[in-house]
């Protein structure tokens, strides 16, 4: 069974036990609305501070083990046979997951978390290919996701966490479409560049032979 496959099972399952929990013990303290897609009018003094040391500890890891993390994500077989300890990486990884999920439950919920951690990356790898370059670009398009969705779900009254994610959605749209090395509507006009550039050179290869 691969990893992700197992990992959608285990969150889908652990959801529907959530839900099944809170509806069986009827408390009047969890809304099972916020909780599935978050409340940012909700969140707390202490939640900011959680996300802040979660976003801190994660920043620092990534700053000190950056080389390492590079090296495994793109060639793991290559990192294990190097000697670096790949599953203690790789258990890094997924605590790094939990904890950023855990400080945007608050402000998405469970449902819509996903999408913020997935779109962000997403749109930046279609915009840019260097791994640093992705990660500061995926950082800005998530707080600008955020400010520009909580100004939305203010002013025409929606849920801030689905207002978020479609600010999110809107951002990869653009990108899949306008991308410069992958965009839907760019990518043909890059081929034909490289189709006259091709043409040019075989030009000046004949001139040159006659």
């Amino acid at each position: 069974v691969k990893v992700d496959a197992a990992m959608a099972l285990t969150f889908s399952s652990f959801l529907g036990l959530g839900v099944i929990l809170i509806t069986v013990l009827k408390t009047n303290q969890l809304d099972l609305e916020n909780i599935l897609f978050g409340d940012i009018l909700g969140v707390r003094p202490g939640d900011v501070w959680q996300t802040l040391v979660i976003t801190g500890v994660i920043l620092l890891l990534t700053k000190l083990f950056y080389k390492e993390l590079l090296f495994y994500t793109f060639d793991p077989l290559g990192a294990q046979a190097s000697g670096l300890p790949v599953k203690v990486i790789y258990f890094g990884l997924i605590l790094a997951i939990t904890l950023t999920i855990v400080a945007s439950m608050q402000t998405v919920g469970v449902l819509l978390v996903i999408s913020m951690l997935i779109g962000p990356a997403t749109t930046a790898y279609l915009l840019v290919k260097e791994l640093h370059h992705m990660m500061g670009l995926g950082s800005m398009i998530g707080i600008f996701s955020s400010v520009s969705g909580m100004y939305i779900s203010y002013y025409f009254n929606w849920p801030s966490g689905p207002a978020i994610v479609m600010v999110i959605f809107g951002l990869f749209f653009l990108a899949f479409l306008l991308s410069p090395s992958q965009g839907i509507l760019t990518e043909p006009a890059v081929a034909r560049r490289q189709a006259k550039l091709l043409t040019l050179l075989k030009e000046l290869l004949r001139s040159n032979r006659g």
